[in-house]
């Protein structure tokens, strides 16, 4: 009876551990998390995240939330699910993206900047050195292209009342 007690015990703890039975769990390490928008001035990343942790809204690179974790090693198949709404003041539009993005080379983990460029496309660069607010920073491995810092809703105004009623942003992508 002992020794069916054990067994039964044996493949309890079997079970309960799944698929990570000879796995070895990656190091992951907590970092920050900003996002910088780099479009139009009357266009805005008005919300954005990256695996479901809110970055807020993207601007100047200023603003930080904690934390998304990153592997303290990069792989070359590393990504992140970026999710975000972009929001147009003048014609009034309010669009929802999801992107599967792959994060840019790293030698260490620093904070997790999210750029939205004005192609479309976006960039997930984790660097210990900033992009630079008031100019190129030549140290830091993304663009380098001027960071707007603009403020549409101050230039076109509230769109309540101004734009017809919309009960959420037209989904325009979707991650896989």
């Amino acid at each position: 009876m002992k020794r069916l007690f054990l067994h039964a015990a044996m493949l309890l703890a079997l079970a309960l551990a799944g698929c990570d039975i000879g796995k070895a769990k990656e190091d992951m390490v907590p970092t920050s998390l900003t996002g910088i928008d780099h479009l139009a001035d009357h266009l805005s990343v008005q919300d954005f995240r990256v695996n479901r942790t809110s970055g807020f809204q993207a601007g100047t690179g200023g603003s930080v939330v904690c934390c998304v974790n990153l592997p303290r090693k990069w792989r070359p198949d590393l990504t992140v699910v970026v999710g975000w709404e972009k929001v147009n003041w003048r014609d009034c539009g309010w669009e929802s993206y999801e992107r599967r993005v792959p994060v840019e080379r790293y030698d260490k983990v620093g904070r997790l900047y999210v750029h939205f460029l004005s192609d479309g496309a976006v960039r997930a660069i984790s660097s210990g050195i900033g992009p630079g607010i008031y100019g190129p920073n030549p140290g830091y491995p993304g663009p380098q292209d001027a960071i707007p810092d603009k403020r549409p809703w101050h230039v076109y105004g509230s769109q309540i009342g101004r734009c017809p009623h919309q009960d959420g942003p037209t989904v325009m992508e979707r991650a896989q």
